[in-house]
């Protein structure tokens, strides 16, 4: 394809947002009237879950197109040097693309490219100046050249916790607002006219620490929001009192309004994103500029979930929906796009290859992902079942097929198995039913059979029966 007719492509990810913290994916309070309208006029991918969810694992899944067990890391770890055979962004940039981050790419060594040809980077508000694996941030530098010298976390708002702050430095200053105005620059400023353009904005929030501009938060009263979902099967850690719980805490159980405010907090961070995201929009397509009749592709995820007190439980890395299942969708600009919701299971192993699709570039080798475009016209890409898994505490392996998802915890042997379709919270546990267990187990131990370990024994499993899993009692 020639270089004049390869449509752009920008790629927005935020961080920790789950499916139902999208407008359109919820009949809640959030707001997200820009995006909700980019989603509502292409494909609308309602069932995108991480095979990894967190996030390490899940950015080397989307610069490679492989899954977790292909590329090796299966939980949280830092400083590990990686070389994948070919990388999204390089694989665009071979093609003529010039590729730009701004944003939090979290791979090692800091400043590697991994294809890209400029990278704007700040992994996290969190500038880490002493640390090995955080030291560069870009962001902490521009703060510092406007006169800003303290540390961009003065606020102590832990960066993994429940616990909330008003932002308390001016508007401008946000990271958020950073992130839209470095992408602005890069679409009306920096970039090679001559040439399509790949941008990946990568926003760190809604990741805690919650600091959202005051202006946002109070449009969310804590008193409005929906509270966490507690299941059958969750009530158990009700029974475990815990004064002094850490901040960040990925058991509970919690206040009730604690975790309302965290939401609130949360909801404000990602509707200040969506204006964001709108500013961005508007400068590529302001009035009197050409610009606005190029053809641009728009796909817009995040890495994974937020627990955000459901079943008691907070932060990422579970199985369950609100770590899991994540917002997707395929949108655009003088591209042709087909309105619509899509039921087809995918994960962000796909978006390598059908971002590739789109910019009309082949592929050097296999990849673990299948490309969505026959999806965006209502077709299917042949992903009948969802593999996933993560290592560390509560080291969980999960089966998303059909209408059923099937919860694994290895170091227990314990089993959960939830209907989807009617129990998309997760409420009940059905693994006490043995001829619904059955294929699911068969399933598991297809995959299994690909990932070799750990040791998937069907004489060892031991269903949950609607019963807390004991992986989650406090110690």
């Amino acid at each position: 394809m020639p270089e004049k007719t390869r449509p752009h492509i920008l790629l927005i990810t935020t961080d920790q947002q789950r499916y139902d913290a999208l407008g359109i994916n919820q009949n809640g309070p959030l707001r997200t009237p820009n995006l909700d309208h980019l989603a509502a006029k292409g494909t609308n991918f309602e069932r995108c879950y991480i095979s990894c969810p967190v996030c390490i694992p899940a950015r080397r899944t989307l610069l490679s197109g492989q899954h977790p067990v292909t590329h090796g890391l299966r939980w949280y770890q830092d400083g590990l040097n990686w070389d994948p055979p070919f990388t999204l962004p390089g694989l665009l940039a071979d093609a003529g693309y010039q590729t730009q981050l701004v944003g939090k790419l979290h791979m090692h060594p800091m400043g590697k490219r991994y294809g890209y040809d400029h990278m704007k980077l700040s992994e996290t508000s969190n500038w880490r100046p002493t640390s090995l694996h955080q030291h560069r941030n870009d962001y902490a530098r521009w703060l510092r050249e406007q006169g800003l010298n303290d540390h961009p976390h003065f606020h102590g708002i832990n960066g993994n916790g429940r616990l909330w702050a008003d932002w308390p430095l001016e508007e401008r200053f946000h990271q958020n607002n950073w992130l839209a105005r470095e992408a602005a620059q890069f679409l009306c400023e920096d970039r090679d006219p001559e040439s399509p353009f790949f941008l990946h904005l990568s926003f760190f929030h809604p990741h805690p620490p919650l600091v959202p501009l005051q202006s946002y938060r109070e449009r969310y009263p804590a008193a409005d929001m929906p509270g966490p979902e507690i299941g059958e099967w969750s009530k158990g850690l009700e029974a475990f009192e815990r004064p002094g719980v850490a901040a960040d805490s990925a058991v509970g159980p919690f206040e009730d309004e604690v975790i309302r405010q965290a939401q609130a907090a949360y909801f404000g961070l990602i509707q200040h994103i969506d204006d964001c995201v709108a500013h961005v929009l508007e400068r590529w397509t302001e009035y009197g500029n050409p610009r606005a009749k190029e053809p641009l592709y728009i796909l817009f995820s995040s890495d994974h979930g937020e627990m955000m007190g459901d079943h008691h439980l907070f932060r990422k890395s579970l199985p369950y929906e609100g770590s899991s299942h994540v917002p997707f969708f395929i949108s655009g600009q003088n591209v042709p796009l087909e309105k619509g919701p899509s039921d087809q299971l995918c994960s962000w192993e796909d978006v390598l290859p059908t971002i590739a699709e789109l910019a009309g570039v082949e592929l050097p080798g296999e990849v673990d992902g299948k490309s969505l475009v026959p999806a965006m016209s209502g077709g299917n890409n042949g992903r009948e079942a969802l593999f996933g898994m993560c290592h560390g505490a509560h080291m969980n392996y999960y089966v998303v097929q059909g209408d059923y998802k099937y919860i694994w915890f290895p170091p227990t042997g314990e089993e959960q198995l939830f209907n989807l379709k009617q129990d998309p919270s997760e409420s009940r546990d059905l693994s006490g039913d043995a001829a619904l267990l059955a294929p699911l187990r068969e399933a598991m131990a297809k995959h299994m059979a690909w990932a070799q370990e750990p040791e998937y024994n069907i004489d060892h499993l031991k269903p949950c029966e609607n019963q807390l899993p004991t992986i989650f009692e406090p110690r």
